[in-house]
């Protein structure tokens, strides 16, 4: 099976902490690092739902740069500095 890592990262924005997945329009926001990287998972588990249940998934990631991502492929998210 293979694995695709999409990287996040957090950053303090305007009073308030914000977490992004390079290279897709995904964002979460909090009080705390920790807060702003739990809404963005929530998000990004959202959004794969939303995009996995019109079978767009695969295409949305590929026009982001990611190609090749199949139906079995894992996805992880990964927060880095």
């Amino acid at each position: 099976m293979d694995e695709l890592v999409l990287t996040a990262r957090v950053a303090w924005d305007d009073g308030r902490y914000v977490a992004k997945v390079d290279q897709l329009p995904l964002e979460g926001e909090g009080d705390s690092v920790q807060q702003a990287q739990d809404a963005l998972i929530q998000v990004m588990r959202s959004w794969i739902e939303t995009n996995d249940g019109t079978d767009s998934l695969e295409q949305v990631l590929s026009e982001a740069g990611f190609p090749g991502v199949k139906e079995d492929t894992d996805l992880q998210l990964e927060f880095v500095e």
